[in-house]
């Protein structure tokens, strides 16, 4: 995996705008020498076409993360060439720049390369992708089932659809929705409301069938299976959380430091500061927003659990007025991150004192 270059330990320097249909592909070498060009987007052509014209020439190739996914990477890594991935947003683009193309993307690649300045991303294991895979489908019908959730709430709320108060029940038990399902209503409005109910049980059902397949694949991958017991030793961190965490954060084994988990997730402060100025802001917001989320769920249930985080916990908001409440369990949220790296890293479950 590459995440930096060293422009001389390569001489040709190849940037590559993919597209689904298209390789836009310029390569400079030391000199600037070089051209642009479009092929199909085919990794093995690509490849073939660079070997075949510079058989005896170190090659780096670059390319952005995007829809296309990690095929070219992996061809290129399978064959022994060096790859960068890199993320839209790292490649540096002048302010009054208006002219975009998928030619003019792939030179400014190429160029970026050989001047050493980009980043790589982290490219996941294929195990870490298909638990990704299973996140992302978990979260998508998670989506869904609030969506109905909404759609249900409003339907009631603008027909003013009451609830017989024999039901006793609170909203989404079993009861309750048997008892939507059973309630008088007009023939729309009837068929209307099984409509969201279906879709209120699909989403549901859905879920379930995702969370036992995340509960198999994460069991039958021995190395995913060890990690994910470390997190959930961690007060507030259950499977959800645990496994969310691990399919965007990757192999732990390639976390640098302690602040990297919060800086993921977007749950650091902004700074400002200059001289001997030090101005701190709200957090960064940058990252994942549903591991944001699940973060700040899991940091409410770690302070009933662990009384050091609920001293820390009270010690902030105490401090911060009437705004504490939030503050104080972001920052309880940024210190599981930095409890989660340690397990991880060191490879052994959390013990609460």
């Amino acid at each position: 995996m590459l995440l930096t270059i060293r422009p001389s330990e390569f001489d040709i320097f190849i940037g590559v705008d993919v597209d689904s249909k298209s390789y836009a592909t310029s390569y400079c070498d030391h000199e600037q020498q070089g051209r642009s060009l479009k092929m199909p987007a085919d990794p093995l052509n690509l490849h073939t076409y660079f070997k075949k014209r510079f058989p005896d020439k170190r090659l780096v190739f670059a390319y952005e993360a995007g829809p296309t996914g990690y095929d070219l990477h992996d061809h290129l890594v399978r064959q022994g060439e060096s790859c960068i991935m890199v993320h839209p947003a790292g490649v540096p683009t002048a302010a009054n720049n208006r002219v975009k193309t998928n030619r003019l993307d792939s030179l400014k690649l190429a160029q970026e390369a050989k001047s050493g300045k980009l980043k790589g991303i982290r490219v996941p294991s294929e195990a870490y992708r298909e638990l990704r895979h299973l996140v992302n489908l978990r979260q998508q019908y998670a989506t869904d089932l609030k969506q109905a959730k909404q759609r249900i709430k409003a339907f009631l709320l603008f027909e003013h659809i009451r609830l017989p108060d024999w039901t006793g029940e609170k909203a989404w038990t079993s009861r309750w929705r048997f008892a939507l399902k059973q309630i008088a209503l007009k023939p729309t409005h009837r068929f209307k409301m099984d409509l969201l109910l279906k879709d209120l049980d699909d989403a549901r059902d859905r879920i379930l069938l995702v969370l036992r397949q995340m509960r198999q694949f994460s069991a039958s991958q021995e190395a995913i299976a060890k990690n994910l017991t470390y997190l959930q030793s961690l007060p507030g961190f259950g499977f959800i959380v645990s496994t969310y965490l691990l399919a965007r954060s990757g192999d732990p084994a390639y976390l640098k430091n302690v602040r990297e988990l919060g800086a993921f997730s977007g749950i650091v402060p902004r700074e400002y500061s200059t001289g001997d100025t030090i101005q701190k802001g709200s957090i960064t917001h940058m990252g994942d927003s549903n591991l944001r989320r699940l973060l700040v769920e899991a940091a409410w249930a770690a302070i009933r659990k662990d009384k050091e985080l609920a001293q820390f916990y009270s010690r902030i908001r105490s401090k911060r007025g009437q705004a504490g409440a939030n503050i104080a369990i972001v920052a309880v949220a940024r210190k599981l991150t930095c409890r989660a790296y340690r397990v991880l890293k060191d490879q052994r479950p959390y013990v609460i004192h």
